[in-house]
């Protein structure tokens, strides 16, 4: 059975995405393409946090068109802020006539989440804890730290058919039932 696949993984920052991600690669034939990769390299380019941001999606789905060209599948990692990244997953999967999953890493627990962004090694894209936004962000948002989380896990775009994980279980269960999911050929 053929691995080509468009898994679109969300959630917000520190909820466990790329830790999935990666576990996910181990057992199936994907790729996976990491937004946080993509948009500190073009912030090293640039230095502009703006340009980046935008940059950014053209790129990963420019990238993860050409990996579903090469017959392989794609795991988009990315938290899924906005109704056109949702909207690309599912037109490059129907482009390349590959199934679409769609899956949420989920905690409601803001501490833990904190002390999972403090205690990785945070790339010059990604905030150092729910409090401390990427360094070239100004921190003049509407929302900061807990408020704009509680909005983020709130306001998350979703299709209408996806796997909700729980990553404050074990990181095998939680891949488990990533799995079983992507087996379900829908």
């Amino acid at each position: 059975m053929s691995d080509a696949v468009v898994v679109q993984m969300s959630g917000a920052p520190g909820a466990g995405k790329t830790t999935i991600a990666r576990e996910l690669v181990r057992h199936r034939r994907l790729v996976a393409i990491d937004h946080d990769i993509v948009k500190t390299a073009l912030l090293e380019s640039s230095g502009a946090f703006d340009i980046a941001s935008v940059a950014s999606y053209g790129v990963l789905k420019a990238i993860a068109d050409d990996v579903l060209a090469q017959g392989l599948g794609v795991i988009i990692d990315s938290p899924c802020f906005y109704d056109e990244l949702l909207t690309a997953g599912q037109q490059l999967a129907a482009k390349h006539g590959v199934a679409y999953r769609y899956i949420e890493c989920v905690t409601e627990d803001i501490g833990l989440l904190d002390q999972r962004l403090r205690s990785r090694p945070a790339l010059r894209s990604q905030r150092r804890s729910v409090d401390a936004p990427p360094v070239d962000l100004a921190a003049d948002r509407e929302l900061s730290g807990v408020e704009l989380f509680e909005y983020w896990i709130a306001n998350m775009k979703r299709p209408d058919h996806f796997l909700q994980l729980d990553t404050t279980r074990p990181l095998d269960e939680c891949v488990a039932d990533a799995l079983a999911f992507l087996g379900n050929r829908r």
